[in-house]
């Protein structure tokens, strides 16, 4: 059975510079008030980082539903009898949705994976669903190890505010009381526990007492060499690389990567975010 996997421009691997065949990724969507941009396609993160720091307030979206039915139809004209998923999760978009009712409308297999996040956890899961539909694995099976992987893995933020946050009703109500306080760094959280959504974690004063909060959760988790780490950042790459140095003293062997924040979650949560994923290998 030839199946696609299909995610979108949350994944990151346009900027990454990943390209796998048999892999089609969707452009989520970036407002401006009267204008709206195509992620990755007809606007960067350097660009779009540009219009936050020029005082944007910038919206965000799910891919227009008339690129997925397009590319639905072409998966369909090239042969393709399923489409696995990977995309943006639940909490954060409505992307999993629209893209069952368009498979539904054009009667083709759908199938989709709730990462509880996007970024590093929504490609290592997409490159993964292809590695194993390759192998020879059903789309019930591959679901069911890449739905298990997404249980044991974590992202935290640590916004220098939340403005950004509060607006987009990307935060729940308990977060969004923290905004109010002063001289605190939030430290925000999603996985499974929160289904998706990014809530209240921890406060504390600085973002290098963060980082130790963050690196004493990890270790709870069982973090190891067996789990792969992203330091993402919004217009910080000093801080990320000085938050990477002490995740190395702490987790000897797991591997790290650091990438620009990607922008349809760095609108949201402001200039000098810096945020930390791990997923355990599959």
């Amino acid at each position: 059975m030839k199946i696609a996997v299909v995610t979108d421009t949350g994944s990151n691997m346009i900027n990454e510079g990943i390209a796998v065949d048999g892999i089609y990724c969707l452009p989520l969507q970036i407002s401006d008030q009267d204008k709206t941009y195509l992620e990755s396609h007809t606007i960067s993160i350097q660009e779009t980082y540009q219009l936050v720091k020029e005082g944007h307030m910038l919206k965000t979206s799910l891919p227009p539903l008339g690129k997925i039915e397009d590319l639905f139809a072409l998966l369909i004209e090239e042969g393709y009898e399923g489409i696995f998923a990977v995309p943006i999760c639940k909490g954060l978009s409505g992307t999993i949705g629209a893209m069952e009712m368009i498979a539904k409308q054009l009667e083709i297999p759908f199938l989709a994976v709730d990462c509880y996040s996007t970024a590093h956890i929504q490609l290592t899961l997409a490159l993964k669903a292809r590695e194993m539909l390759d192998q020879g694995y059903s789309m019930d099976q591959t679901y069911d190890v890449l739905q298990k992987a997404a249980k044991d893995s974590c992202t935290f933020i640590v916004p220098n505010d939340l403005q950004h946050l509060s607006r987009s009703g990307r935060l729940t109500k308990m977060a969004a009381t923290l905004g109010g306080l002063l001289k605190i760094k939030p430290i925000l959280y999603l996985n499974e526990k929160t289904e998706g959504r990014i809530d209240a974690f921890s406060k504390v004063r600085t973002m290098s007492k963060a980082w130790d909060v963050i690196i004493e959760e990890f270790k709870k988790m069982n973090v190891d060499e067996y789990c792969t780490m992203c330091v993402a950042h919004v217009c910080d790459e000093k801080g990320a690389k000085e938050f990477i140095q002490r995740l190395e003293a702490n987790f000897p062997g797991t591997p790290i990567k650091c990438v620009d924040l990607i922008s349809v979650v760095g609108v949201h949560t402001g200039i000098g975010c810096i945020g930390i994923q791990y997923i355990r290998n599959v």
